[in-house]
């Protein structure tokens, strides 16, 4: 995957393009649209953010309209100002190779297709698709060969597994790339009550580190888009150091859409 620069809006935190209309699309590389699931979700109850000094507690649910509304107004879901990555996820094994059956006639209209397989913040698939691992082999089995040609990655969590074994299952599949890391699961305490989620923003980057880190170790040669607390140039040059192909914009975009520009600058005068 050719992307310039190599800046990537994270699903879920950037919808389906709505910042597009804040952000200059000349230093977004590509962009990953929310996760759409076989059928529709409506998400979480409300409340479904915390946001405090240097974390956020989120729990949306993967709230999406579903794949078929997606395929009757695929148009509307590939961006014309920069290149479209599109999540795609499910609830059981079965739901994930329906999925990739149904996108298969459209999938040449993306840049890549990514699998959401880390997501804390549902009951059934996301992270659980994880809980069995042979079931799990299946998913990436069938979907290589429903989409063969697709640039494919696979976005993963630091939970499920060594972030590095399941790596090299997505690898001996015959996929392409993988998202590193996924929000992992936190819970706050809130005038004395449980707040549970998906934990993301600049706590995030060590751990983002480390995983690319080891599966970077493991494997030279797989496609690898960063995503963990990115907030600052410092934050690039980090992550670039471990080994990323591509770094991901995720709750950055909530405190100032502006950094994409910034970022994105420094990607493009950025020697590798």
């Amino acid at each position: 995957m050719n992307l310039n620069p190599p800046l990537v809006i994270a699903s879920g935190p950037g919808g389906s393009g709505e910042y597009l209309r804040l952000i200059n699309p000349k230093y977004v590389g590509a962009y990953t649209l929310k996760t759409i699931t076989l059928n529709p979700k409506p998400g979480n109850k409300t409340k479904r953010m915390e946001n405090l000094e240097n974390y956020i507690i989120n729990s949306i649910g993967l709230e999406n309209p579903g794949i078929e509304y997606v395929i009757s107004n695929i148009d509307k879901f590939v961006l014309k100002e920069t290149k479209t990555i599109l999540s795609l996820g499910g609830d059981s094994k079965d739901e994930y190779i329906k999925i990739a059956e149904k996108i298969a006639p459209h999938a040449k209209k993306f840049e890549a297709i990514e699998f959401n397989f880390s997501c804390p913040n549902v009951k059934k698939g996301g992270l659980s698709i994880l809980s069995d691992l042979n079931e799990w082999q299946e998913i990436l089995e069938n979907v290589r060969k429903i989409l063969p040609d697709s640039f494919l990655m696979a976005k993963l969590s630091i939970e499920g597994n060594f972030v590095e074994i399941l790596s090299r299952k997505v690898k001996e599949f015959g996929w392409n790339g993988l998202t590193l890391i996924n929000c992992v699961r936190g819970l706050l305490i809130k005038d004395g009550k449980i707040v549970t989620g998906g934990l993301s923003g600049p706590i995030l980057k060590p751990i983002a580190l480390r995983a690319i880190y080891e599966v970077r170790k493991v494997l030279k040669d797989i496609y690898i888009i960063a995503s963990g607390g990115i907030y600052t140039k410092k934050d690039v040059d980090d992550f670039l150091l471990v080994g990323t192909n591509a770094i991901s914009i995720g709750s950055a975009l909530f405190k100032d859409p502006q950094v994409v520009e910034e970022l994105g600058k420094y990607l493009k005068g950025v020697k590798r």
